[in-house]
């Protein structure tokens, strides 16, 4: 019993750590190409397009 708990708690642990990177890495997705923006105007237009692709 203990053994597959200790299991369970591996693949949990292993799955959180994975969603934190994979959500790390959308952040710095998204912090790049908002960043390139030349003004405001397309900021705001840029993130809306972001926002209906994601």
């Amino acid at each position: 019993m203990n053994t597959l708990h200790f299991l369970w708690l591996g693949i949990r642990s292993a799955y959180q750590a994975f969603g934190r990177n994979s959500d790390k890495q959308e952040q710095h997705a998204a912090d790049a190409y908002l960043s390139q923006a030349q003004s405001f105007a397309d900021l705001e237009y840029r993130q809306r397009q972001w926002l209906q692709s994601h």
